[in-house]
């Protein structure tokens, strides 16, 4: 699948479409919230594998919510889908 092209200036939502992994039974999955920076231009690669992560982007700057046992996780789960990105706070347990 090719990756898609995004201008981070402007307003961008997407949604997780797989909400299963952190709701799901018997174990849910803690939610990360991360604050990050982007690039002006960046891409995005979207797979079924990562397709639980919900992003909210404006102005290069953008927040990220990721299912995963823990904060390192999350953080590597964020990179499949964002190569390109910076952590500006610590990543938080939503």
């Amino acid at each position: 699948m090719e990756p898609q092209v995004i201008n981070t200036v402007k307003k961008l939502t997407i949604e997780s479409s797989k909400t299963t992994r952190y709701l799901g039974y018997p174990r849910k999955v803690p939610l990360w919230r991360l604050k990050i920076s982007l690039p002006k231009v960046c891409k995005i690669y979207r797979f079924e594998e990562n397709s639980d992560i919900s992003l909210e982007i404006e102005n290069g700057l953008g927040i990220a919510f990721v299912p995963a046992l823990s904060s390192k996780e999350a953080i590597l789960r964020l990179k499949t889908l964002i190569h390109d990105f910076k952590l500006i706070e610590d990543v938080v347990r939503s």
